[in-house]
């Protein structure tokens, strides 16, 4: 595999080749494909690659948008959350309503997994590993009588507090995977709503699975989304969702149980999963021109992209080192959950 086969097929399988998902249908599809993904482009400093959300509407790389791609992309992401296909996440807690990622209603629970809480029937607590502020603890209690927007909150809780600081204490929850908004139509304020409200099934399930099997999923969902990837952008991709140490041993496990190979480009060392890499015609060690990869990509499209999304799925013992083993059960488990997904993709 050489560099120019691997940046065309990421090209195919991230929709950066010139066909646009323009239509509700291609991008349901696309996200239910892809499982997750970052929602805006990101600068050619943030140092890895991966599927995002705009540039799939676009069909090309973008790495800045117009205002008026920003907006078809968020009118399509409405109407798939309406749908309860794709659900909007704020990893890093930025102000406003714009997601950072978006994710698969059936990659949800394992992200739930990796940053909700266990606990999931709990309010909002003060202390502890997750405490948040007072506000928020009033905003999670007012939002259970019902979606509201920013403003409507805020009159609820008293004309002292200001609006900017109930957007504060929102998003705190939202970080969380508290409460999610609810866009009407694009363009318009947000109603915030308590997430088990739309996602009990998922976020219960999420709640039950274990940090190293929902990082086994999580990877093997990025590796087949961009074919193949280093170990460093693997951690990139996940870092907002745990720590990138546990990532790292999870992805050596993995390979260890040779769930996930490697293959080599130049020095760098390329992970994926197994079974799931395409078959590259073989290029001469002097052939450098990117015909190849076109050939391969005219002949073979979308021949694997739909197999298991996680067939790197293990489980283990919380108190051994990540990754050191695996059990059956659980992988049954997660391969079963994908298989359903990808049957619903192509049904």
């Amino acid at each position: 595999m050489t560099a120019e086969q691997l940046e065309a097929a990421r090209s195919e399988r991230m929709r950066q080749n010139g066909h646009p998902a323009i239509t509700l249908e291609d991008a349901r599809t696309w996200i239910e494909e892809t499982g997750l993904c970052i929602f805006l482009p990101r600068s050619a400093q943030a140092g890895f690659t991966a599927p995002t959300f705009v540039e799939a509407v676009a069909g090309q790389r973008t790495p800045e948008p117009t205002l008026e791609l920003i907006e078809t992309a968020e009118q399509l992401l409405v109407r798939l959350e309406a749908d309860g296909v794709a659900v909007r996440l704020n990893l890093a807690g930025q102000p406003g309503d714009q997601p950072d990622y978006v994710v698969a209603g059936w990659v949800l629970p394992y992200v739930y997994a990796l940053r909700g809480d266990r606990d999931w029937r709990r309010g909002p607590q003060l202390t502890g590993s997750r405490q948040v502020s007072q506000l928020a603890v009033q905003a999670s209690k007012q939002l259970e009588q019902g979606n509201q927007n920013a403003g409507q909150i805020r009159d609820a809780l008293g004309r002292e507090v200001t609006e900017t600081a109930v957007l504060r204490a929102l998003h705190e929850l939202w970080k969380q995977l508290r409460i999610i908004p609810v866009v009407p139509e694009a363009g318009q304020p947000a109603l915030w709503q308590p997430l088990r409200q739309r996602f009990q099934k998922a976020i219960a399930e999420g709640a039950s699975t274990s940090q190293v099997t929902a990082i086994s999923v999580l990877a093997s969902i990025y590796l087949q989304a961009v074919i193949a990837a280093s170990m460093e952008d693997v951690e990139l991709f996940l870092s907002p969702l745990t720590s990138r140490s546990k990532i790292r041993e999870v992805v050596r496990g993995l390979a260890a149980t040779r769930q996930v190979h490697t293959t080599n480009m130049g020095h760098q060392s390329l992970y994926y999963v197994a079974g799931t890499l395409p078959d590259f015609p073989a290029v001469p060690a002097y052939q450098t021109s990117t015909t190849y990869a076109a050939s391969y990509l005219s002949a073979t499209r979308g021949s694997s992209y739909q197999r298991s999304w996680s067939s790197a799925a293990v489980e283990e013992d919380e108190s051994e080192v990540f990754g050191a083993s695996v059990a059956a059960d659980v992988v049954e488990a997660s391969l079963a959950s994908v298989a359903r997904a990808s049957g619903k993709v192509r049904g």
